[in-house]
Protein backbone atom coordinates (compact mmCIF):
# COMPACT_ATOMS: atom_id res chain seq x y z
CA UNK A 1 0.00 0.00 0.00
CA UNK A 2 1.34 3.57 -0.79
CA UNK A 3 1.74 6.60 1.04
CA UNK A 4 1.06 9.92 -0.62
CA UNK A 5 1.67 13.26 1.29
CA UNK A 6 -0.99 15.61 -0.13
CA UNK A 7 -0.03 19.30 0.28
CA UNK A 8 -2.50 22.10 0.87
CA UNK A 9 -2.27 25.24 1.76
CA UNK A 10 -4.38 25.29 5.13
CA UNK A 11 -5.42 23.25 8.47
CA UNK A 12 -8.45 23.46 7.29
CA UNK A 13 -8.82 21.97 4.14
CA UNK A 14 -6.38 19.54 5.53
CA UNK A 15 -8.45 19.00 8.61
CA UNK A 16 -11.57 18.34 6.14
CA UNK A 17 -9.59 16.09 3.70
CA UNK A 18 -8.61 13.76 6.36
CA UNK A 19 -12.61 12.94 7.44
CA UNK A 20 -13.10 12.51 4.43
CA UNK A 21 -10.87 10.13 3.48
CA UNK A 22 -10.99 8.41 6.77
CA UNK A 23 -15.18 8.70 6.17
CA UNK A 24 -14.20 6.73 2.67
CA UNK A 25 -12.12 3.67 4.29
CA UNK A 26 -8.71 5.60 4.00
CA UNK A 27 -5.85 5.40 7.31
CA UNK A 28 -5.21 9.45 7.04
CA UNK A 29 -3.52 11.49 9.70
CA UNK A 30 -3.04 15.64 9.48
CA UNK A 31 0.91 16.98 10.44
CA UNK A 32 2.91 20.11 9.75
CA UNK A 33 6.22 20.00 8.20
CA UNK A 34 7.23 23.06 6.34
CA UNK A 35 10.13 20.88 4.93
CA UNK A 36 8.13 18.70 3.33
CA UNK A 37 5.23 21.53 2.49
CA UNK A 38 6.10 25.00 1.60
CA UNK A 39 2.54 25.87 0.64
CA UNK A 40 0.78 28.25 2.86
CA UNK A 41 1.10 27.18 6.78
CA UNK A 42 2.35 23.70 6.29
CA UNK A 43 -0.07 21.24 6.37
CA UNK A 44 0.18 17.86 4.83
CA UNK A 45 -2.36 15.06 4.90
CA UNK A 46 -0.60 11.76 4.69
CA UNK A 47 -2.92 8.99 3.39
CA UNK A 48 -2.21 5.35 2.63
CA UNK A 49 -4.01 3.77 -0.33
CA UNK A 50 -4.25 4.66 -4.58
CA UNK A 51 -2.88 7.77 -4.75
CA UNK A 52 -5.62 8.57 -7.65
CA UNK A 53 -8.89 7.39 -6.13
CA UNK A 54 -8.13 9.45 -3.28
CA UNK A 55 -7.22 12.18 -5.20
CA UNK A 56 -10.26 12.16 -7.03
CA UNK A 57 -12.36 12.21 -3.71
CA UNK A 58 -10.74 15.18 -2.34
CA UNK A 59 -11.25 16.89 -4.94
CA UNK A 60 -14.97 16.19 -5.63
CA UNK A 61 -15.66 17.20 -2.05
CA UNK A 62 -13.70 20.50 -2.70
CA UNK A 63 -10.22 20.18 -1.30
CA UNK A 64 -7.52 21.74 -3.03
CA UNK A 65 -4.63 20.28 -3.56
CA UNK A 66 -1.01 22.23 -4.20
CA UNK A 67 1.10 19.07 -4.33
CA UNK A 68 0.94 15.25 -4.55
CA UNK A 69 3.70 13.71 -3.12
CA UNK A 70 4.15 9.74 -2.90
CA UNK A 71 6.53 7.14 -0.89
CA UNK A 72 8.73 4.53 -3.32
Amino acid sequence: MKECFFLLSSITSAMKGEKILSQNGYRAFVFKDTNINPYGCGYIIRAFGDKNKMTEILKKSGIRINEIKESR
